[in-house]
């Protein structure tokens, strides 16, 4: 009887703390230094495939897909970011992750840098992707949340219609700009039908009226840029502006490094994954013992 007490309580101690990582599922691959990667909008852990296989020899790479993306279950809270951000958190915690790497593509750069401006001490190096820590100034450099939240309002609305066809219209508009690859851009476009619109649309919402520009000024860890403008040279965009902006948002986070592709579109590791991998290569190497991939 004794014993089957102890199994029961068991049982409901890892039912609960399974419970406490709703907000994304997760895997883990390879060994090594823990590596925790977090995708963007629409997407899911599959997205860094090439970067595990690059990694996976010297780092444990744990794989997050957030719930309500691409076919995840959706798990509501009033805050969708917040709550990733802190069961995260958690997750490093109680497993005992010593300092990981997090490595982010665009909402998941952004949830990296927010996760070591609260927990400095938690995290090792920030790997961003094409990620910053406030989107709208990147349009416009002199938003503020306020100024942003009727924008955010309204594409909250627009995005969280449960239409499949108006969501497979909109990226096959929108992923061009972002992908160059048309296989990918397909792959992407059917994660995209698959998330749970509403999840999506708050998600957004919360991106777009989140200002880290001031709070990145507690992060302890070194911290690698990677950024894009190519698919903005129609607009006046080229690469000394991009360098530009980003250094803006990073002004309170002065020993940011800061890297600009001349040919990849949004979505890095599909455009230029050698070249993303070198960048992120010397960056582990120069930031974590015994982080550098050999013959890399």
């Amino acid at each position: 009887m004794k014993l089957l007490l102890i199994i029961i309580c068991l049982y409901l101690t890892n039912l609960a703390l399974a419970q406490n990582y709703n907000s994304f599922a997760t895997e883990i691959v390879g060994v090594g230094k823990p590596m925790i990667l977090i995708h963007g909008l629409y997407c899911k852990a599959e997205v860094w495939n090439q970067t595990v296989t690059h990694y996976q020899k010297i780092y444990q790479c744990h794989l997050l897909t957030l719930a309500g993306f691409a076919g995840q279950k959706p798990y509501r809270r009033d805050s969708i970011l917040y709550t990733v951000k802190e069961d995260i958190a958690r997750y490093i915690k109680e497993k005992k992750l010593d300092k990981p790497v997090i490595t982010g593509h665009s909402l998941g750069a952004f949830l990296g840098l927010w996760l070591a401006s609260s927990y400095p001490d938690l995290v090792g190096p920030i790997i961003c992707i094409d990620g910053v820590p406030f989107l709208p100034a990147m349009q416009l450099p002199e938003a503020t949340v306020q100024s942003s939240k009727e924008m955010a309002a309204n594409m909250k609305k627009y995005m969280s219609i449960p239409d499949p066809k108006i969501i497979r219209a909109n990226q096959k508009m929108y992923l061009p700009t972002m992908i160059s690859d048309t296989n990918k851009i397909n792959l992407v476009i059917e994660w995209a039908v698959a998330s749970d619109a509403a999840t999506i649309g708050q998600a957004m919402y919360e991106l777009f009226t989140t200002d880290l520009r001031k709070e990145i000024k507690n992060i302890k860890s070194p911290v690698l840029e990677l950024g894009t403008w190519i698919a903005y040279k129609a607009y006046g965009a080229d690469h000394g502006s991009a360098v530009s902006l980003l250094k803006n948002q990073f002004k309170e986070l002065p020993g940011t490094t800061i890297k600009v592709t001349d040919k990849a579109r949004h979505f890095i590791m599909y455009d230029e994954p050698l070249w993303m991998l070198k960048e992120m290569d010397t960056f582990l190497c120069k930031n974590v013992k015994n982080g550098c991939v050999k013959n890399s």
